[in-house]
């Protein structure tokens, strides 16, 4: 643990501490006042990875009313009120959390620990935000709120875990503060609480662009290659003038979506797509440059297809791979699909994985 760490950890169950006694009759007329609102209970409790992604039980004022369908309060926005918003903007609503801060499951500056949910969805750079424990306030806060997207502001998590100092928390709490005082960007446009987290839209190592005609000889080229067809559920062999038919008739299609992963550079490194199979289903392939295979290109273009999946309204995917890669199968796995049956007589894997989106409101 890095000195730091420790510095850091004492100032923060100190300064709870403190705060927690100073604050007391306010939290004591919160306490009060949210009840009347809002009703029972007036401190919302819920579920949270930490650090470590370790879960933890957070501790807010409630600033929403509870659910009821039939009066129509089941989303977030509908369930808002006046007052809630006012508890947001003013950070009101955090005041329990010090007791968090106190017992060490979170910190004054950090990541904002974000929803169970989200784990399995961050890409491999986003999860290193779990790293450190979750702050009450962060880089992302003092730098948008909830205003930014979710790649930008998932982008300054990570910059911050690798900058964190003494020096850089005591500018993002002086920030904060000015940020209470003259409170914006407390929601998302047009929600009343920072809108879903899908998944990533790219990586620093690629972002995933719409297949062109200009993709196409490249695409031969790696579906005729051994390394590519020894991990991926074809029999056919691949030539220009029947990709380019194939790429023609699927252009007007509303039911198919191909990409190609594209690096900063400008570099094609994955193909991937997705074909609606039933309404709410999608069936997927994904292949990575047979030169380029183990250095992670196939992780990252998987985290941003599923995400791109969840943003067209699919609940379920599926896919087929060789029962002999072993590779392609254990990655499948740690993204969390279940082999649910064999084909072939047992030469293909049957895979899914439930991506229903959604999070639990609160």
């Amino acid at each position: 643990m890095r000195p730091y760490d420790v510095v850091k950890r004492g100032l923060d169950a100190a300064a709870a501490a403190v705060g927690l006694v100073v604050l007391g009759p306010v939290l004591l007329v919160a306490y009060v006042v949210v009840t009347l609102a809002l009703g029972h209970p007036a401190i919302f409790k819920q579920q949270r990875p930490g650090r470590h992604g370790v879960p933890f039980t957070l501790l807010k004022f409630r600033s929403m009313r509870s659910i009821d369908a039939a009066r129509g309060r089941v989303s977030n926005e509908e369930r808002m009120t006046r007052f809630g918003r006012v508890l947001r903007a003013t950070s009101i609503d955090e005041i329990p959390s010090l007791w968090n801060i106190f017992v060490g499951d979170m910190s004054f500056v950090g990541p904002r620990p974000l929803r169970l949910a989200y784990l399995e969805r961050y890409s491999a750079e986003q999860q290193r935000r779990h790293s450190m424990r979750p702050g009450l306030t962060g880089l992302a806060q003092v730098s948008g709120r909830n205003a930014l997207t979710w790649d930008d502001r998932l982008r300054l998590d990570q910059e911050y875990v690798e900058q964190r100092s003494l020096l850089l928390d005591a500018r993002i709490l002086f920030l904060t503060a000015k940020a209470v005082i003259t409170p914006r960007d407390v929601a998302a446009e047009g929600q009343a609480t920072m809108s879903e987290f899908f998944g990533p839209e790219s990586t620093s190592r690629l972002s995933l662009a719409p297949l062109a005609e200009e993709h196409l000889e490249t695409r031969v080229s790696w579906l005729n290659d051994d390394r590519v067809r020894a991990g991926i559920s074809i029999s056919f062999a691949a030539d220009i003038d029947s990709t380019v038919r194939w790429f023609a008739s699927t252009r007007s299609s509303s039911d198919r979506w191909d990409w190609v992963g594209v690096t900063p550079a400008g570099v094609s490194v994955s193909m991937c797509g997705l074909l609606r199979v039933e309404e709410s289903t999608a069936s997927l392939y994904i292949y990575v440059d047979p030169d380029q295979h183990k250095n992670g290109f196939g992780r990252d273009t998987m985290s941003i297809l599923i995400a791109n999946a969840r943003r067209l309204g699919f609940d379920r995917l599926e896919l087929e791979t060789p029962a002999d890669n072993e590779p392609a199968r254990r990655l499948y796995e740690s993204l969390g699909f279940s082999i649910v049956g064999t084909r072939e007589d047992g030469k293909k894997l049957h895979l899914t994985k439930d991506i229903t989106a959604g999070h639990a409101n609160g």
